[in-house]
Order: C-alpha cells, then sequence, then structure tokens
C-alpha cells in the first residue's frame, strides 16, 4: 500500500512540474530589449524593427507556480535518500495559511507587427489555458491527525478551496505611439472566445468530534459551474455524458473582451520609468452551461439537519460489512450518496481575466547594457500574487543578447532567470528560463517558466547598430 502511495504522489509532483505550459510569471522575455515579445508586457515600448512576423513557432513557453507543497515534506527517507514512508503531518505542517497552485498556456498562433510614421501596428493571435487552486492550510490535517485532534464544534477540521480555470482564444490588435522622445503610448484591444471554463463559488467542508458522543458531524457546501464546448448531461445512472461530436463552431460561442495598457516616459538618456496593465477584460459564458452542486443528502440513518453525523456502527452491523459481500455494496453506495454531487443547467455568467500590474525602473549604461527594477502583481480571483524582478540585459556584437533575472514571490526567493537570443539576418531565436535552479530539482521548486520561439524582424536601418550614446532614434512624419 505505501508503495502504491509513494508513486501516485510521486506522479501528482511530476504532473506539477511539468504538466503546464506559460503563465503570466515575470519572464526574461519581458525584459529584452530587441525581443518583440516583450510587448505583451509593456505594450508602449519602442522596438527598433519597421516589421516583425512570425507563424505557429513565435512564442511557446512551459510553467508552473507552486508555493508551498515540497514533494520532500511527503515522505521520511532512508539512508540512501530514497523515500521511505509518507509523513502527513509533515506535509500537513509545511502549508500556509493560503496556498496556491496555478499553470497559464500560451501558444502564439500569428503575429505581424507594422511601423506607422511614430508608432507601430501590432496584430496577434493566439490560444491561452489557465488554471489556480488555491486551497487553505487544513486540506491534509484530518488525514494527518485524526478526527480526535478536532473535538467540539468551536475547533473543526477546515477545508477550503478555490478552483478557477478555463481556455480562450485571443485576437489582440495595438498600436505603440512614440508621443514624443519621452513619452511613449502602448495598448491592446482584445477580442476573445472563450472555449472552456470550471469556477467555484464555494468549496468547503467542516467537521468536527462531538465532545460528549464522539460522534462524527461534518457539513459541506459546494458550489461550482462549468461551461464546457459540448453539450453535457447526466444519463439515468447519474454518469456524465457529452451530447453528439464537437464542432468547430463551439470554439467561438463564447464571446469577452480586454485590453492591455502603457505608458514609458524617458527622463534623460539613461533612465526611464514603465507603468502597464494587462489583462484587463472578461469572457462572457453563454452556452453548454452546468452547475455543479454539493450538500449533505438525507439519505437516512446519519444525516442531522443538513449534516452527517455518523455515531457509530453496531456489531452486528461492522460483521456483515465485512462478510457480506451485497450488505457492504448497498452500504458503500448509500454512503456515496450523502454526499452526491448535483448537476443542472444553468444560465449565462461572466468571469473577469486574471489582470496584472506592473512598474518598472530602467537604467541605461550605454545604448547595450540596461539594468531593470520591477514591481508586478496579478490578481487571482479574490487574491493578489506580487513580484519583485531585478533584471540585467546585455547586447553584444549586434545579434547576440544576455538577459539575467532574480525575481522575489511569496513563498518564493530562488528564482534566478537567464534568456539569450541570438539575430541571425532576419531570425530572432531565443531561449528563457526564470528558474535555473529548478531545473535542478523540479519536485521542490516554486515556480518554473520556459519560453522559446523563432521570429523575424526587420529592421529600421538607421537602428541596427545602436551609436554608443544610447539616446532612441524616432521615426519623422514621413517614416
Amino acid at each position: 500500500m505505501i508503495t502504491n502511495k509513494k508513486t501516485i504522489i510521486i506522479a501528482l509532483f511530476a504532473a506539477l512540474a511539468f504538466g503546464s505550459v506559460m503563465a503570466q510569471q515575470v519572464s526574461p522575455v519581458d525584459f529584452m530589449r530587441y525581443n518583440p515579445y516583450q510587448m505583451n508586457a509593456n505594450p508602449a515600448t519602442d522596438l527598433p524593427y519597421s516589421s516583425v512576423m512570425s507563424l505557429v513557432i513565435g512564442d511557446i513557453g512551459i510553467d508552473v507556480q507552486n508555493t508551498t507543497l515540497r514533494f520532500d515534506n511527503c515522505f521520511d527517507f532512508d539512508a540512501q535518500g530514497r523515500p521511505a514512508t509518507i509523513n502527513l503531518r509533515q506535509l500537513a505542517n509545511s502549508l500556509k495559511e493560503d496556498n496556491y497552485l496555478g499553470f497559464d498556456m500560451h501558444v502564439d498562433l500569428f503575429t505581424l507587427y507594422k511601423r506607422l510614421k511614430k508608432g507601430m501596428i501590432t496584430i496577434n493571435y493566439g490560444v491561452k489555458a489557465q488554471g489556480d487552486f488555491a486551497f487553505n492550510d487544513g486540506l491534509f490535517n484530518l488525514a494527518a491527525y485524526g478526527n480526535s485532534a478536532f473535538v467540539g464544534y468551536d475547533n473543526p477540521a477546515k477545508v477550503n478551496m478555490d478552483i478557477n480555470a478555463m481556455g480562450y482564444q485571443e485576437l489582440a490588435v495595438g498600436y505603440q505611439w512614440n508621443v514624443t522622445e519621452q513619452l511613449s503610448l502602448g495598448s491592446k484591444a482584445k477580442l476573445l472566445f472563450g472555449v472552456a471554463n470550471v469556477k467555484t463559488d464555494a468549496f468547503d467542508a467542516q467537521l468536527y468530534t462531538d465532545p460528549d458522543s464522539y460522534a462524527l458531524r461534518m457539513k459541506e457546501k459546494i458550489a461550482m459551474k462549468a461551461a464546457l464546448p459540448n453539450v453535457i448531461y447526466v444519463d439515468e445512472t447519474g454518469h456524465l455524458k457529452a451530447d453528439g461530436p464537437f464542432s468547430m463552431g463551439e470554439l467561438f460561442r463564447n464571446p469577452g473582451f480586454g485590453v492591455d495598457l502603457a505608458a514609458e516616459y524617458r527622463f534623460d538618456e539613461q533612465f526611464s520609468a514603465v507603468a502597464a496593465v494587462r489583462d484587463l477584460g472578461f469572457i462572457h459564458w453563454g452556452k453548454h452551461n452546468i452547475a455543479l452542486t454539493g450538500q449533505v443528502n438525507d439519505m437516512g440513518n446519519f444525516y442531522d439537519n443538513g449534516d452527517f453525523l455518523f455515531d457509530g456502527l453496531s456489531v452486528n452491523e461492522v460483521q456483515r460489512i465485512f462478510s457480506d459481500d451485497y450488505y457492504r455494496e448497498h452500504f458503500l453506495d448509500t454512503l456515496k450518496r450523502y454526499f452526491q454531487v448535483g448537476f443542472s443547467p444553468m444560465d449565462k455568467y461572466t468571469t473577469a481575466l486574471n489582470t496584472s500590474l506592473l512598474l518598472r525602473g530602467n537604467y541605461d549604461l550605454d545604448a547595450r547594457n540596461r539594468f531593470s527594477a520591477q514591481v508586478q502583481g496579478r490578481f487571482l480571483g479574490s487574491g493578489f500574487r506580487p513580484a519583485l524582478t531585478l533584471a540585467y540585459c546585455g547586447s553584444f556584437w549586434n545579434n547576440f543578447n544576455v538577459c539575467a533575472t532574480y525575481t522575489m514571490m511569496p513563498h518564493s526567493y530562488d528564482n534566478i532567470g537567464l534568456g539569450v537570443s541570438a539575430m541571425i539576418e532576419t531570425c530572432n531565436i531565443y531561449l528563457t528560463t526564470n528558474n535555473l535552479i529548478g531545473l535542478f530539482r523540479p519536485l521542490n521548486m516554486s515556480g518554473f517558466n520556459a519560453q522559446v520561439g523563432i521570429v523575424f524582424n526587420l529592421w529600421i536601418p538607421e537602428r541596427r547598430y545602436v551609436d554608443e550614446s544610447g539616446k532612441p532614434q524616432f521615426l519623422d512624419d514621413n517614416g
């Protein structure tokens, strides 16, 4: 049994470490001065290109966020460093009051940037998926300490969870405008098409032991909603079924809208500042919506005023459970029905995007070397995830760029990142990660981001080789 449990937990941590794709964590790409995809973080940045284009392979990445779950906290290890026994108490004690697992996916399928006079028009089309799972520190307490640790209604074992996941397509059209030599503005308008969504309104459970009778009392409340790319219904056996084959038209049934806004101000030839808002918007889910609800159901002996009340079994009942297959199957089936989740069609609903805020200061040592400090935060449901990043980016031989970053986030202080890119004629090839240390201990990392892509750039001739002053050169009204 221990071996099976160890295998399951190892697989869980491996899935958390490797199973998701590009979150909106801080990435070295955000700071790389000659990477066109820095405009995702700062739409006001002035690129030294007359045009940019990519198709399918422009920007691909992987990412995961994990604030507190660590592989080393799940086990006691033998002398050889191999997991020997599961240590649930150690795992329970390692959790914070608020814990978070997250992932996002971003694949850029088409990009086209074209300079127009003093600015640049941008067009992007891609697909995204993001998922967030937040939970309290009581998730494993009952399994770790047993019900004897939770005696009395004022000392319950509490479990609270919040799940929010969605997948959608994004078509963005933007404009970057050099208002003056000091001020640049940028914006993107995004047309969104939701594909699928799962969101909790409530996912709470409490259990405590009566101090007089030692009966177990449990209450739960589950309220979730989901929008899926196909019609879902519950058949006569209580199982979920999909109605008919999937249609491509279902990918465009849930419209939404979003914006990115940014401003960059250059105080002099060395100092500049950036402020930006990203993914301010919503998706309206209007097709194939279902509600999932759960509470203790009245199935007989163990139901008491909305709670599940277990005050023990008689000797005869225990004997029949072990000796009578039919009785055991009926007992377990009835027990399961006390906590059965109900499914029903529901009306339209709207969810917000996970909006990010950004403030950044830059210091240009010269035209090729830049130091940056950035504060970024992301809204996740009712929570907010801040991050502080220090970055250095350098350009060498006019065709090779390096960017190094260090990022601090809540419960995550070892994020040392590195990005490199090479220009081969008009082809820009880049590879980045925000956590080099995580590459060597993936089952214990708190976050990991990697991006890779190939994009084609046409330089503005007078900006192909930067001068030593570092002063940006702007096109006149004639382009």
